[in-house]
């Protein structure tokens, strides 16, 4: 089984398994800027998209905004191009518009979606991609540049099958995060209801007193 480090490890070495090619990002996708005023749909904005998870925070409800934005399928990856080092990239499973700040990246039919959601993920793309950043208080990747790099291709099934152990890894994640949650959660409610039962239960030699006299 391939790891997020293994993968990135095989990425950043130059040697690359039996099978897999070195291609130019722009030879195997391409970014659509279907631009225009759009109504009922669903709208992403840079906030809609939490930083380092790939996960959608924003509503399926249908938004229209004053500016015009651009149009995505599920067929796209949604790319932050704004501030690249918050890594906000999105595989959306429907139909919506989205900021200008937001490239839709279409991919090739010999590069899985996800397959290149999770490189555009990696912190050693992420690094890579900022340092084509122009503009000092609003640092914008440069896409053009960013098109030229090297990409490291699998073929489709040994894409899919990478795909779908990252896919567990991450649910991995969440899971582990959610029981945290859940356990501060419970740890919170237990020592409350302690601290209740302390100041409602009074023991002997206990005196009720104004909070002012004390």
């Amino acid at each position: 089984m391939m790891s997020s480090e293994e993968m990135e490890l095989i990425v950043n070495s130059g040697r690359l398994p039996v099978g897999w090619e070195i291609k130019k990002l722009c030879d195997i996708c391409e970014i659509e800027k279907n631009q225009g005023i759009y109504n009922n749909l669903p709208y992403v904005g840079m906030e809609n998209i939490e930083s380092n998870t790939a996960k959608f925070i924003g509503s399926y409800q249908p938004q229209t905004v004053k500016s015009s934005t651009f149009r995505f399928n599920h067929n796209h990856i949604l790319y932050g191009r704004l501030r690249p080092y918050l890594n906000k990239v999105l595989a959306p499973n429907f139909q919506g518009h989205c900021s200008t700040e937001i490239f839709p990246i279409k991919p090739s039919e010999c590069l899985n979606k996800n397959f290149l959601l999770y490189w555009l993920l990696m912190d050693s793309t992420v690094n890579n991609i900022n340092k084509t950043c122009t503009g000092a208080r609003m640092p914008r990747a440069n896409m053009t540049a960013v098109f030229e790099f090297d990409f490291p291709l699998p073929p489709l099934p040994e894409q899919k099958r990478i795909v779908a152990i990252l896919d567990e890894a991450f649910e991995g994640i969440d899971r582990a995060i959610s029981n945290t949650e859940k356990n501060l959660s419970n740890a919170r409610e237990l020592f409350e209801s302690y601290l209740n039962s302390i100041f409602s239960q009074k023991g002997e030699g206990w005196e009720e007193k104004k909070l002012e006299d004390v």
